[in-house]
Formats: structure tokens, sequence, C-alpha cells
């Protein structure tokens, strides 16, 4: 049988595009191809390992428009023949009262989980599913009141390899587990800094079963001897810039112990793409030796570059967004400076009087950051603030 993959859809609006809607239109397109292909492939079963939105908390209009184009999704599957699991994500993308509106619809062959649990197919294995969690999961629990964070971490992890041993304890045959969590020995990347206070799912956990099928993390990767990381089927922001987006499909002939293939597919996905400049490509650009900027036809731009402060005054920036749109870049999310201007960064209004969350803000005004990505700044800050407590 064949077993498709997918996780992280994080649909939502609001993303760096021409329109807010654009780029959720991005990730419509993307998941309809994905399902397409898992139709045409002949799976039998589909894993989706969470987060299908991108904001847990939003208004009820959006959130009508993200669920309609999640479960229109699932139906597409459904109307195929095909069955699907589904888990909720991490709880500040994934609003568990999302999930429990799906599952009340009652779409054929889909079953929804947002507690742990055993899922079973018709054919296929067992499935013991631990939707996402994040630290505040655990936070307002009498057991975990007042742990310093070493020992908070510790006890999360603990947590999860005995709920892990609990699933597995007492089912015959193979099974697989689906989560929504960090794996102790994944490729994190560029991530490690905000993961650092999460729970960790351990190999120790992860060798209970046959074959481990996990979102979260954005980077698809096969890590260990059994734990899939199916990465987000659509690029998101500059972090999946260089990453490879797509799903798993895992297949055997008979399912018994272990899978015999599996196989990455990638997705035609947005593309980003980052130009760093210098001075020497400053005074190029000023000469009139125009870049014919290859490889920007329907990507995301963003342009960073240095020079000295009489270049910047000489720089029109609005002349070489227009040159972007004109060799067809989708969308010029940002042209900006990446000069230390320390007399600018020290001034008046940025003080050691302020709280983090507020200088940060009056920072990134200095450093001309656009508003969204200070929003996001603050809410990653908030994040590892919480877990210094």
């Amino acid at each position: 049988m064949k077993i498709a993959h997918i996780a992280d859809a994080h649909w939502g609006f609001g993303y760096p595009g021409p329109t807010p809607a654009a780029r959720f239109e991005d990730i419509t397109r993307t998941m309809d191809w994905a399902a397409d292909r898992i139709i045409a492939e002949g799976c039998d079963l589909v894993l989706f390992a969470g987060d299908a939105f991108k904001d847990a908390r939003v208004y009820i209009d959006r959130a009508t428009a993200e669920i309609k184009a999640f479960t229109s999704w699932l139906r597409r599957l459904s109307d195929a023949g095909i069955e699907v699991i589904v888990i909720s994500g991490t709880p500040s993308h994934d609003a568990i009262s999302a999930y429990h509106l799906i599952r009340e619809m009652q779409i054929p062959g889909v079953q929804v989980f947002t507690e742990q649990g055993i899922a079973s197919s018709e054919e296929g294995p067992l499935v013991a599913c631990l939707p996402g969690m994040n630290r505040s999961s655990f936070a307002l629990q009498d057991d975990f009141a007042g742990l310093p964070p070493h020992e908070f971490h510790s006890k999360m992890t603990d947590w999860i390899t005995d709920t892990c041993r609990e699933l597995r304890e007492g089912l015959a045959g193979p099974v697989i587990l689906m989560s929504h969590l960090t794996y102790d020995l994944a490729d994190t990347g560029f991530e490690d800094a905000l993961l650092q206070n999460e729970p960790i799912l351990t190999d120790e956990a992860a060798r209970m079963f046959d074959l481990v099928c996990l979102g979260h993390i954005h980077r698809p990767q096969r890590a260990g001897s059994n734990v899939f990381y199916s990465g987000a089927p659509e690029r998101h922001n500059f972090g999946d810039e260089h990453t490879e987006p797509g799903f798993w499909i895992h297949d055997t002939d008979t399912f018994t112990t272990l899978f015999a293939s599996s196989e990455f597919i990638p997705t035609p996905a947005r593309r980003f793409r980052t130009i760093d400049w210098c001075d020497m490509d400053i005074e190029a650009w000023l000469d009139g030796q125009v870049d014919d900027f290859a490889g920007i036809q329907d990507a995301i731009v963003r342009v960073r570059y240095s020079c000295s402060e009489e270049l910047q005054k000489r720089f029109d920036r609005r002349s070489l967004e227009k040159a972007l749109y004109d060799a067809g870049a989708y969308f010029v999310a940002e042209i900006r400076a990446e000069v230390e201007r320390s007399e600018r960064i020290r001034d008046a209004e940025v003080t050691e009087g302020l709280n983090p969350l507020t200088a940060l803000a009056a920072w990134g005004s200095n450093q001309e950051i656009k508003e969204p990505e200070i929003v996001e700044l603050q809410a990653m800050t908030t994040e590892l603030m919480e877990g210094t407590i």
C-alpha cells in the first residue's frame, strides 16, 4: 500500500505578497497539486501531521475561509476514496476549535485527532496520533508549576516518551506514529535557537514504532532510522528560500514490519530569491550597468545592500523596484540597507528603560524593517522569553 505523509500547509492571510490573499491562493494551488498527485499515485492513506493553519486566533471571516480551504482539500481526497488521518499542530498555529468543527462535518474517511489516540484504517496499519503541543500546553499543570527551565523541559520530554510507550503498548503488528514535534536527531537548521525550549520526541520514543511521520520542522528529511519530516508543501518566508518543498509517499507491497521505499515528491511552490549587493553593485547600478536579474521570474524578491552614506543618498530604491518588476518578479518584499547605523540605533527613542518588546519595535523602526516583520520578531521574542521564566 501507499501512504502519503504531508503537513504544515499553514493556510492564512497576510503573508508578503501583492495582496493579502495572494499567498493564500498559492498555498491552495500547491495543496491541490499535492492532492492530485496523491490521487494519481494511487495512495491508500494520507497522514496530515498538523499545522493546517497560519494563526490560531483570527476573526471569524478569515477563519471561515481557512477552514473552507482545508475541508475542500480533505473532501478532494475523500471523494477519491482515500482515507485521511489528521492531527492538530502547534497551538499557536492551529486552533483546536477549528479541528473540532472539521471533525463534526463527518467527511467520509477522514479522522481528526486533537488529543493522543489510536487511528485505524480499513486496509492499513494502526496509527498512533500525538498532536502538537508547546511549552504553554504544560505551563498551567500543577506538576510543572515553579520548575526551572531545564527541569521543565526534561519533564515535558519524559511525558512525551511515556505517552508514546502507552500508545504503543498492547498493539500487535506494525504501528506508525504521527506527531507534530521536534525530534532530537532532526536537522532543524536556523530554527535551533527557537526550538530550544520546545517539547522533544526522543529517539528512544521514536524507536518504539515502525515508522514515524512528523510535521513541524519545514525542512523535509529522513532523520534517524525511521523518522521522516514532510516539510511544508509551500514556501512561506525567506527562511524557506533554499528548502525544497514537498511531501513523502511511503510505499510497501505488503505492510509487515518495514517499508519497501519512501519517495519525496517536490511541489511547484513559489520561489523566494535574495539579492545581496555591495558598494560595487550599487556603483554599477548608478552607472547604468543594468542587472538582468536572472532567476527572479515569478519569485518573491528581496534586495539587501550595504554601501557608503554618499552612495546611499544617490541610490533610488524606486527605480530598482521597478526594474525588478519589469524583470518578472512576482513581489518585491523589501529593498533595505544592511549597514550598522549606530547613531540612529542609539537615539533617544531606544533606552535601557524600555521593555524588550518596545525596544525591539523601536530598533526595527530605525532599521526600516516593515511592521509585519517587527510583529513576527516580537512574537518570536515572546516565546523565547517564556522559555527563560
